[in-house]
């Protein structure tokens, strides 16, 4: 039985990072034996065609998918596709968890949908077992859509093999230095309406072995070559002695990397928050949501305003970089609870932003919509970024809603712009400065490597001459690099992912080759990191 799991595109803007969800399962099937290949088109060029030659070249029995809303369309489109070559087709993840019955019955290329977590769902089904017997799934007989119970939450993570991550293109996801994710819990204890995390995982909080924690980091960074980890959990700081042991092992191991978390304010102290620094901590993202309280007690936050603030002024003080995560939108806004929010977020001292609140199906707020006071506007999923209004409440339009944010980011990007060109012609540019502008360079410089397949189509010389200087010219003359970086720093660029790692070429006497480097030719990189670290 070979397996297919097909990772399709979402907008880049959310930073592309591994798909642990897929690599997981991925894991799981090979670990029981079956051939699973991952097709990973979140970095490199979507097409149709790559589907249909990657199901002609593997022929797989059974094709898979996991969408978040905003690319559940595109995920339809790969399972169209697989289903012309006879694979049977299934689709997970938080969108059709929730849109289980609507899925089957707007695409009749989907055989089955896998509800909740999928590890041991996809291996009930790859083992061939009877569907009737398949707890957490829905699928069609005969013409009939039947749901079957849920499945219970896997109750001991410690039996899930590390993820797959073998199968994906790591050196891409290196190249554009979001970092790579990695999980030490799952489970949300709490019920905020916006969010479907318990739903999709449970309320109860499970957690995996610290010390089998710590080994997949080392295996992250000096096996796979990550200088950056995402801890991914829903609330890493729930049980603060278990994030002081995690830190303790990182630090007694002697691990030098950066990682980031995401944490609830009152869940912080600052002896948590100076070991998370030690421990290599760079930044922390809070759900903060609003700046007025009514509004968090409308969506069950379970948060005050006073907490908040003590919270973001714990973090300011250890030095750690945190974000504050506002939600435009809620039950209840008006235009006056959005200036607060405005207000509030400014005071705090720290970064702090705003995303658009976003029905996505499963949550409260899609159910209870009119009870809250809420009009949903559409059901186009394309625009389910939350980056955009999809609602509008009694209090305040979408239209404004809109208008506040992109002011709110054209004001943010035009002072950092102007910021740093101002120090630059002071001379006074710090060195955090001169990474971060060159961090954006070679984000966008890769963002045109991945999403036009360049290296692939671009990356082969058959003149003779130093391969980064051909490869360099080859992709300058390609529009529209060549308006934004010049062909000496494209080069820079180039240098640099060959000596991470990440860019490998082969060379004779009548060519020279370029391509992605695979797990291989990471791994000899090995002894030079361990090294660095200790």
């Amino acid at each position: 039985m070979k397996v297919l799991l097909v990772d399709v595109p979402y907008p880049f803007n959310e930073g592309p990072t591994p798909p642990l969800g897929l690599c997981y399962i991925a894991g799981v099937l090979e670990k029981e034996g079956f051939e699973v290949q991952i097709l990973d088109l979140l970095v490199s060029r979507f097409s149709v065609k790559k589907i249909a030659d990657k199901m002609k070249e593997f022929k797989p029995d059974i094709a898979g998918a996991g969408p978040i809303t905003i690319n559940y369309p595109t995920a339809l489109r790969a399972m169209k596709v697989c289903k012309k070559f006879g694979a049977t087709t299934i689709m997970g993840g938080c969108h059709v968890s929730f849109y289980d019955k609507e899925a089957l019955q707007e695409a009749p290329y989907l055989d089955i949908v896998a509800r909740g977590e999928g590890e041991y769902t996809l291996l009930d089904i790859v083992k061939g077992r009877d569907l009737k017997d398949v707890d957490g799934i829905t699928y069609r007989e005969n013409g009939e859509i039947i749901k079957n119970p849920p499945r219970t939450p896997i109750e001991n993570l410690d039996e899930l093999p590390f993820p797959a991550k073998h199968l994906i293109p790591l050196s891409k996801y290196r190249a554009y230095k979001t970092g790579c994710a990695m999980m030490t819990g799952r489970g949300c204890p709490y019920n905020c309406t916006f969010c479907v995390g318990g739903k999709m995982v449970g309320r109860k909080p499970r957690f995996r072995d610290i010390k089998l924690c710590i080994d997949e980091l080392e295996e992250i960074v000096f096996d796979y070559g990550f200088d950056l980890v995402n801890v991914v959990d829903d609330l890493l700081t729930f049980k603060l002695k278990r994030v002081f042991e995690f830190c303790d092992e990182i630090i007694n191991r002697g691990i030098k990397v950066k990682w980031t978390a995401f944490a609830r304010l009152d869940t912080v102290t600052k002896e948590l928050l100076s070991k998370m620094k030690e421990a290599g901590c760079i930044f922390i993202l809070y759900g903060v949501e609003s700046g007025n309280q009514r509004i968090l007690d409308l969506t069950k936050k379970k948060l005050t305003l006073e907490k908040i603030r003590k919270g973001v002024a714990l973090s300011n003080e250890v030095g750690i970089t945190t974000l504050s995560s506002f939600i435009l939108g809620l039950p209840g806004e008006t235009e006056e609870t959005v200036r607060e929010s405005l207000e509030f977020g400014k005071s705090l001292g720290n970064w702090y932003g705003f995303h658009i609140l976003t029905p996505y199906p499963g949550t409260e707020i899609r159910e209870k919509a009119e009870e809250l006071g809420l009009k949903i506007l559409h059901s186009n999923w394309y625009r389910y970024d939350a980056n955009q209004a999809i609602t509008e409440t009694e209090g305040v339009s979408a239209e404004y809603i809109n208008k506040v944010a992109k002011e709110f980011y054209d004001t943010l990007t035009e002072t950092i712009k102007s910021g740093e060109e101002e120090r630059k012609k002071q001379g006074k540019l710090s060195k955090e400065d001169k990474e971060l502008i060159e961090l954006r360079e070679r984000r966008v410089f890769t963002w045109h490597l991945l999403k036009r397949d360049y290296i692939e189509r671009h990356g082969r010389f058959t003149e003779n001459g130093d391969p980064v200087e051909l490869l360099a010219e080859e992709i300058h003359k390609l529009n529209p690099v060549s308006s934004f970086m010049t062909k000496d720093r494209i080069a820079e660029e180039i240098g640099k992912m060959h000596e991470e790692g990440i860019l490998n070429y082969t060379q004779d006497d009548s060519s020279v080759t370029w391509f992605w480097t695979d797990l291989s030719g990471r791994r000899k990189h090995r002894e030079t990191l361990l090294q660095t670290s200790k």
